[in-house]
């Protein structure tokens, strides 16, 4: 039986080597040494400030969980 596929994207927490602005608001700065979302996408890299992360996985998981109980009929 083949694994499943995944539907997320490459996603990765890292550290950021330099300071500069979060991809979803700029006004949102990263300072060295901050943690980061790292968002792959083919050979792009997006990242994004820990606010800005954090709210878009909520968002995710909902939109995730509802479509499971869509599925399930739930």
């Amino acid at each position: 039986m083949p694994r499943p596929k995944s539907v997320l994207k490459k996603l990765t927490v890292d550290v950021a080597q330099r300071a500069h602005n979060c991809q979803h608001v700029p006004s949102h700065r990263i300072q060295q040494g901050d943690k980061r979302l790292k968002i792959t996408t083919d050979r792009t890299n997006e990242h994004y400030c820990v606010a800005c992360a954090v709210e878009s996985i909520d968002a995710g998981i909902r939109k995730l969980q509802m479509l499971r109980r869509e599925l399930l009929g739930e």
